[in-house]
């Protein structure tokens, strides 16, 4: 903020004269005669006089700051009089004139008169000075942006500049209205009037509202509604150029921010539902589920990548909910259900609030959504656009619009379980909507004279409305104003979340074993009543086709289908007329049934209490039955159709196997007969516990295998063991399908070849497919048994006789040999023979070689880049009998490797080559050969040793590494050590249930290298249809942190815990947690 300075009196005289420059040639504002007035403020400010079209009078419009006594009118044309003040007629002035209200007349040469008149705003006062550009030009495009503008912001004593861009902004409203919207912008976030802080801020004109108060009442219940993010708005009095522009809202942008919408994936993003103007975006796309166009106009990181990531997500949640609401059973969607997809309180009080104020646009355009990544749910909001509404568009009080106009809320307020939901929190926030008509005369207050300035600078009170459909502006303001309060007070007596006729009626034949129900529709071709008891849910429900019968449609409904008394719910449905789906809903009460001899259903727990065996009896005249059974828990998820056999008694019979619903608690189970429509009979069975299945791995006797064995899912067509070590996360995932035995167990034997190093293994199983998850184990390895390489001089000494065994499961090996004299020049692949005892030999000449001293022997097997053993052989110099023996020569250099204190790294030395110039050390683990190979390169040390610290998370476990030392380039090995790791220190997973079970606290430590760290998260039950990935945070100390609030998920019992690091592929460490 920038405080304004005062100038000396030279400045303002200059100032003074270029203003007055300009005024004198300019026209726009000021009329087509050769009068105009003006007056110039203190900080040089200019308020140019209008003459107003209805009664000629000049107006000048003053700032709030400004005092009407102490104005100077300056004016051209010669006047030759004044009824009040001092005049100066060589100078064109006119003081000590005026009070707020008062009017002066002026006489001109020629005894013409003008009127001046002068108004004194009492709102904050904002100025913008156009620099480079003008009004009109601004107003020719409301897309271009015009920068580096001065702004000067007054509110009593308190005083904002700086410099802002400026454009045009709205659709309509800039389009149909002379009043304009616009958008400035600041370099930086500001706040402004106590708002907070932020670079974009709007100025709503208000043109199409008489009272100018809709938008604020709406935004201002909303703040109490629970809503995230609702825009916030203080009224101002606008001069652009020394033209006064009238009353303004002066608002934050709906937009992504903090402080705003909030959001964090790189590709959340905000849409908008705009049948009017999305096709004018640069990214959208149209939802003929809905007949809806939805445009892109805000997202986290704005790039070509992230756009089309958005883009994708939004689409595929937005079919996966239009998909559910086309689908048959969509009216019995679960408030759970709908959550998956969207979230319900948002668009439940989007709804309220838009159709408490009858906002006719809220469906139709500027109908705001906003989806946080791939993995969030769709949601509704922020609210926008709220000038058209409250019986500005001719809405009477009793009307009702989204129920009858938006495709999406005529199918979600006819779902019970969101219907539901409305209700609940209309209850909620009814208060907070029916005392809206009682805020109408605390804004008319803040308003104030304000009001009148706005109506004399636009002569719009008493005329058409120029937006389709507009009611007409009102009179007067007070007028405008008790039209909205009256309108408010009538919708707080009529309104309801919805309105539903009441057609329908019902009565019994004589016996009463049969029931009519009856609807007046005469225009409706085609009807279907759907009925059910309200005892057990809709485990009763059927579907009765309607005639017309004397004028009105006739369903009959046998109560044999339904074999209950007390209240039936009945729901009519168009089949082929418009509008398509429920039209009504109802009860009626049977008090009285005649019992009919009827089937019997029993479903009994086997003996192992792996299975339900139901029987249906009194159903032989039957020639197909079916068995649909699901179990309570979310509702029909798990709902399977089984086709029964029929006994020689006539009975039904078929075992569920209750590890294809996987829960426990109440099973619903009906019978149907003849065709999946026929409900026959229906019974309830309950399940305490389902055994589990078990799964056990253990170590054979010569330490190379796991034998993996899963009992108790005999019902499975196809296993698999997915398994990996705990070291450096899945990097040895491998999936083993495992063999089914005649006792219905599965087994497995896993070659630890396979995989990496020693210490916990998990091993889970799957069944049918890859996504079903039906068991888990654990293993420990203390050591794998090693291969064993062993090199020997030949009697001769012409020879080395190299041997490797333990190594049996190879199928080639090859023997990779050198002499270190000159490092590789001398390399040789020697292809061993298998032994029969599973030994492999070779004999390798040494006459391939140079030379004596020390020689280098890998062993490789299957393939020449799986290192699986080595060892060192010294070939002495043959003797010389001219010369005396030599004593043996000093070691040139050394190299060692030492573990850290903390168990993570290798510190490595090579000592006694000062003389070389640049030092790496090759380094892998044994297992897996040379999978895990890093060059790192050393430093050189003052005292002309190399050192370098090795990471050992960036390698595979703990047991034995190999360190090379390479000389000036990468083919000159002058050194190479071993090192035995006991145990790599793992990073560990920690679990904390708070706030009673409702959220879960996961703590990552021993990572702090990680860059970044996500933590996948599902419950147990049902595979992973919960899962969720949740970004941690770091924390000051270097732990990854992140609290997961588990009505994310739904599941109760046992919680998996990943962790994945810097990338979704590199699991590092993982958990479970239990929630009771």
């Amino acid at each position: 903020m920038k405080v304004i300075q005062k100038s000396g009196a030279w400045l303002w005289a200059l100032l003074a004269a270029l203003l007055l420059t300009v005024l004198l040639t300019a026209t726009a504002f000021a009329g087509d005669n050769d009068f105009r007035c003006w007056t110039v403020d203190a900080r040089q400010w200019t308020n140019q006089g209008y003459q107003s079209e209805k009664d000629g009078v000049w107006y000048l419009f003053l700032p709030q700051d400004e005092s009407p006594a102490d104005t100077v009118l300056s004016f051209s044309g010669r006047v030759t009089a004044a009824s009040a003040g001092a005049l100066d007629r060589e100078g064109g002035t006119l003081t000590g004139a005026f009070a707020d209200r008062d009017r002066v007349t002026l006489t001109l040469e020629g005894g013409r008169t003008e009127t001046v008149c002068l108004r004194q705003s009492s709102l904050p006062s904002l100025r913008l000075t156009l620099n480079g550009t003008t009004l009109d030009q601004i107003h020719q495009d409301k897309d271009v942006k015009y920068p580096g503008n001065d702004l000067v912001l007054t509110d009593g004593d308190d005083v904002l500049t700086g410099t802002v861009e400026i454009k045009g902004r709205g659709n309509s409203t800039w389009r149909e209205y002379a009043k304009k919207p616009y958008q400035i912008k600041f370099s930086k976030k500001t706040s402004v009037l106590g708002m907070p802080a932020a670079k974009k801020w709007i100025l709503l004109a208000n043109a199409s509202d008489d009272s100018m108060i809709r938008t604020r009442l709406v935004y201002d219940a909303a703040e109490q509604m629970d809503f995230p993010f609702v825009t916030e708005y203080q009224y101002v009095d606008l001069w652009i150029d020394g033209q006064y522009l009238g009353v303004y809202l002066l608002g934050e942008k709906a937009e992504i921010g903090k402080g705003r919408l909030n959001l964090q994936d790189p590709a959340g993003a905000m849409f908008e539902l705009d049948n009017g103007f999305a096709t004018d975006e640069d990214h959208y796309f149209f939802e003929g589920r809905l007949n809806s166009y939805f445009a892109l106009k805000e997202i986290v990181e704005e790039d070509d990548e992230h756009i089309q990531q958005a883009m994708t997500n939004f689409q595929t949640a937005m079919t996966r909910l239009t998909t559910a609401l086309t689908s048959q059973g969509w009216e019995n969607l679960s408030l759970s259900q709908l959550n998956e997809m969207i979230d319900v309180d948002s668009l439940a009080r989007y709804y309220l609030m838009n159709e408490y104020v009858l906002n006719g646009e809220s469906f139709f355009t500027s109908f705001f959504w906003y989806q946080d990544g791939a993995s969030d749910v769709l949601h509704v909001g922020p609210l926008w656009d709220f000038d058209t509404c409250m019986g500005n568009k001719n809405e009477k009080v009793t009307d009702y619009n989204a129920s009858s106009t938006s495709v999406l809320m005529k199918k979600m307020l006819n779902i019970p379980a969101f219907y539901q939901r409305v209700q609940e929190l209309y209850a909620r926030y009814k208060p907070l909507l029916t005392g809206m008509a009682g805020q109408v005369d605390g804004l008319r207050d803040e308003i104030g004279v304000s009001a009148d300035l706005n109506y004399l600078r636009w002569s719009t009170l008493g005329t058409a409305n120029p937006k389709p459909g507009g009611t007409p502006f009102a009179p007067t303001y007070d007028e405008a104003i008790s039209r909205v309060r009256t309108w408010l007070t009538g919708r707080a007596n009529a309104f309801t979340p919805t309105v539903r006729p009441q057609q329908l009626g019902y009565y019994f034949n004589a016996s009463r074993t049969v029931m009519y129900l009856t609807y007046s529709a005469p225009s409706q071709t085609s009807l279907r009543f759907a009925v059910w008891g309200e005892q057990d849910g809709q485990n009763d429900l059927h579907w009765y086709q309607a005639k017309q019968q004397n004028g009105r449609w006739v369903a009959e409904v046998p109560l044999i289908n339904h074999q209950e008394t007390g209240t039936y719910m009945v729901h009519v449905y168009n089949q082929n007329g418009l509008p398509q789906g429920l039209l009504d809903h109802g009860t009626v009460v049977v008090d009285n049934l005649v019992q009919p001899e009827k089937p019997a259903l029993k479903a009994a727990l086997s003996a192992d209490g792996r299975y339900l065996n139901l029987t249906l009896t009194g159903g032989s005249d039957l020639t197909q039955v079916w068995f649909p059974t699901w179990s309570e828990k979310n509702g029909q998820d798990d709902l399977q159709w089984y086709e029964a056999k029929k006994q020689a008694d006539g009975s039904w019979t078929y075992s569920v196997a209750l590890s294809r619903h996987n829960t426990t608690g109440t099973y619903f189970i009906h019978a149907y007969g003849n065709n999946k429509k026929n409900l026959v009979t229906h019974t309830t069975a309950y399940v305490e516990k389902i055994p589990g299945p078990e799964m056990r791995a253990a170590l054979s006797a010569d330490g190379r295998y796991l034998d993996v064995t899963l009992t108790g899912r005999g019902d499975l067509t196809q296993v698999w063991f997915p398994t990996w070590s705990q070291v450096n996360g899945q990097d040895d995932l491998r999936w083993h399908e495992a063999a089914r035995q005649t006792d219905g167990s599965w087994t497995c034997r896993i070659a630890l070849s396979d995989h990496s190093g020693t210490g916990v293994y998990f091993i889970h199983a799957y069944g049918n497919n890859k996504k079903n998850l039906v068991a888990h184990a654990t293993a420990y390895v203390e050591k794998i048994p090693g291969p064993e390489m062993k090199a020997a001089l030949s009697a001769d000494g012409r020879y080395l006789d190299v041997t490797l065994t333990g190594r049996s499961d190879l199928t080639q090996v090859w023997f990779p040999t050198w002499s270190q004299v000159n490092g590789q020049d001398d390399l040789r692949w020697h292809e061993a023979a298998r032994q029969a005892d599973g030994s492999w030999t070779c004999r390798i000449a040494l006459s391939d070689h140079s030379g004596t001293g020390v020689y280098f022997i890998h062993a490789y097997g299957n393939n020449k880049k799986n290192l699986v053993a080595h060892t060192t052989v010294t070939v002495p110099q043959p003797s010389q009998p001219s010369q005396p023996e030599q004593p043996p020569q000093p070691v040139r250099s050394g190299m060692q490797a030492v573990l850290s204190a903390d168990g993570r790294y290798l510190d490595v030395t090579l000592a006694g080559r000062s003389d070389l110039t640049k030092v790496w050390f090759p380094t892998w683990s044994a297992v897996n050969g040379q999978d895990d190979l890093r060059w790192y390169e050393a430093t050189k040390q003052p005292d002309g040793s190399w050192t370098c610290r090795v990471p050992l998370a960036n390698h595979k476990s703990a047991g034995g590494f190999f360190l090379h030392a390479y000389g000036n380039n990468k083919k000159n090995l002058v050194a190479h050590t071993t090192v035995s790791v006991s145990q790599v220190v793992s990073p560990q997973v920690w679990t904390r249930l708070h706030d009673g079970g409702r959220y879960m606290t996961v703590t990552l430590t021993g990572r702090s290298d990680l860059t970044k760290v996500w933590f996948p998260t599902w419950g147990a039950a049902n595979g992973q249809d919960d899962l969720q990935w949740y970004q941690a945070v770091r924390q000051s100390n270097g732990d990854w942190s992140y609290t997961v609030n588990l009505s994310q998920h739904r599941d109760k019992g046992t919680y998996f815990i990943h962790v994945y690091g810097n990338t979704r592929q590199n699991l590092v460490a993982h958990t479970t947690a239990y929630v009771s």
